[in-house]
């Protein structure tokens, strides 16, 4: 866990090259400062802009709280999606040593078979990786996103600098909503099951009130049957704030009931196609229509 500190002292941050004076470890950035020379590399890795290849909204406020500094041209095509894999490595991740990241910082043919062994050495499915691949791309991306977010979290955990502050916006409600955040959200699991939509003013008791209610729906129970223990709920992540976990089980469960409802969405149009679309067989002998 102490990598971080002891590969910033050595390396000086991934951008140390960018101005000719770094000492970089090649590849695009150390071309850009006046030789050119990594020109052809880059542009083996490809360099335009293909349709559907912009990034998640997700993807890119994970992006956004790691800092990453070229936000606005971020996307799964040519050296903008290179850029983005090199900068998690050097600034994140930091797996390799400096000596062995040469391969991510040379953008030719071979970076996608470098990264694919990168990814594998991290335990994320790489197979498939190439330019043309955007949804391989995505999955590898937002993989090595995910990691370096977690590897942040679990830093910051260690060194006790996790700090609980209210926002700004909900300082200005005072007492009466600090919940204000999960209204829209909420408005919409209610109305999937039916329920009445808070005003955009109700207080927090109401919104407690609602996530009760939430809950009721999502896991139902009976006299003989036991409740749920939010705490044994399977997170798929490692949480040790109990507040956090329990925050991160409501939530899976919320997301599980809307998968639950857009399965039943698909279901009923598929019904719908069905009806339009069969053709049976009329055998007018016996007076029945089928086969």
């Amino acid at each position: 866990r102490n990598r971080r500190a002891c590969f910033a002292a050595a390396m000086g941050g991934f951008y140390q090259g960018k101005g000719g004076g770094g000492g970089g470890g090649g590849g695009y950035y150390q071309g850009k400062g006046g030789g050119g020379a990594a020109a052809p590399a880059a542009a083996a890795a490809g360099g335009g802009r293909v349709a559907g290849d912009e990034l998640p909204g997700g993807l890119k406020r994970k992006l956004k709280a790691l800092s990453y500094p070229e936000l606005d041209s971020a996307c799964l095509s040519g050296q903008a999606y290179c850029k983005i894999v090199l900068w998690l490595e050097e600034e994140k991740i930091r797996l390799y040593e400096k000596i062995d990241r040469a391969p991510l910082r040379k953008f030719d043919k071979a970076w996608y078979e470098a990264v694919t062994t990168y990814a594998k050495d991290l335990g994320v499915p790489a197979e498939g990786l190439s330019e043309k691949a955007l949804y391989v791309k995505l999955s590898v991306l937002n993989g090595l996103t995910n990691l370096a977010v977690h590897d942040i979290y679990r830093d910051k955990e260690e060194a006790n600098e996790l700090v609980s502050a209210v926002p700004v916006k909900q300082e200005a409600l005072g007492e009466k909503q600090r919940l204000g955040q999960l209204l829209p959200a909420l408005n919409r699991i209610m109305g999937c099951f039916s329920l009445p939509a808070l005003a955009e003013d109700s207080n927090d008791s109401d919104i407690l009130a609602a996530l009760r209610c939430v809950l009721v729906r999502v896991a139902p129970t009976t006299a003989d049957e036991q409740a749920l223990d939010l705490e044994k709920l399977p997170l798929g992540l490692e949480v040790n704030d109990p507040e956090v976990r329990r925050a991160v089980a409501v939530l899976r469960l919320l997301h599980g009931a809307e998968l639950q409802q857009l399965q039943v969405n698909i279901n009923t149009v598929i019904n719908e196609l069905q009806q339009l679309t069969a053709n049976p067989q009329t055998d007018s002998r016996l007076g029945r229509v089928g086969r």
